[in-house]
């Protein structure tokens, strides 16, 4: 897939960062951006055949999807705490009848319509208990205009949603492989032939590419130095040149995964038609995608 440019004019820190990791620059230029790094990595879009269709359990599954939302309902009910009660009322409604016979197309289709009614119901609870209280009662008045499928609030907080999931993910695989690198350091076993054998290690992915996207444009020294204060280890510019084309090809394998998860119907053409409408090509900008 060769990414169009980004059409959706919204954006974030999260799709900000995607953006530039799809900028070119010279090959020889001293600045550090991942496009200078060539090195393009095959992305699988439906590698996994895991939907949200499938969950076994409905609540646990939209747990994953809190922060897009409880932002949205922020916005339709004008209020925190009225937005957190309301998705308290989806989630045990959830718990009761799961997804009640409409696990079809897309979650965040499915999840703006429960988002209306956990609203609604939010507000008519409201006006019950004033009615209780003897209280007057004011009608409460709902932003059901941003609680569409397609409205521009709600793709942009369910687009950020998405990146924010993939990040945490590249966090965990460099977590992971960290542990991996330490056991078997820790482990002396045939010290030279295992350090001849052993793989480079790729325990700084999160860290690169979140440097990279944040500071875009400093070199690569610098970029190291900075990461070399998280990881309270020595790190060179060369090893971040290393590790960056495979931080950007795995983070666009695991946005490429959230994204299928979220699809009935999680075919390479359906994921590819998704990250378009979401506006996330430039994440995958540069790689080998493939169904």
């Amino acid at each position: 897939m060769n990414p169009p440019a980004v059409s959706n004019p919204s954006s974030s820190p999260d799709t900000d960062a995607s953006a530039r990791e799809g900028q070119s620059k010279p090959a020889n230029s001293g600045n550090l951006t991942s496009s200078s790094l060539t090195n393009s990595s095959e992305v699988r879009l439906s590698r996994s055949r895991q939907t949200w269709t499938g969950a076994g359990s409905a609540a646990g599954f939209v747990l994953r999807y809190l922060p897009p939302m409880r932002r949205l309902l922020i916005d339709v009910m004008g209020s925190e705490s009225d937005a957190d009660r309301a998705l308290a009322i989806l989630i045990s409604h959830l718990v009761k009848a799961g997804y009640s016979g409409h696990a079809k197309g897309r979650l965040r289709d499915f999840l703006i319509l429960g988002l209306r009614s956990a609203a609604k119901a939010r507000a008519t609870e409201i006006e019950s208990k004033a009615k209780k209280a003897g209280e007057s009662v004011i009608s409460r008045e709902l932003d059901l205009d941003s609680a569409k499928t397609e409205s521009r609030e709600w793709l942009s907080y369910w687009r950020d949603g998405l990146m924010q999931r993939a990040w945490r993910a590249l966090e965990r695989e460099q977590h992971r492989e960290r542990t991996r690198t330490q056991t078997v350091e820790s482990a002396k076993i045939d010290e030279v032939e295992s350090a001849e054998s052993e793989e480079p290690a790729n325990d700084l992915v999160h860290d690169v590419l979140r440097m990279v996207t944040n500071h875009s444009g400093e070199s690569s020294e610098v970029i190291a130095g900075r990461i070399a204060e998280l990881a309270e280890r020595s790190v060179s510019a060369a090893e971040v040149k290393r590790q960056l084309p495979i931080a950007r090809s795995l983070f666009a394998q695991l946005l490429a995964d959230e994204i299928s998860l979220t699809l009935e119907d999680a075919d390479a053409a359906a994921i590819q038609v998704e990250i378009g409408k979401l506006g996330l090509q430039k994440a995958f900008s540069g790689l080998q995608v493939k169904a």
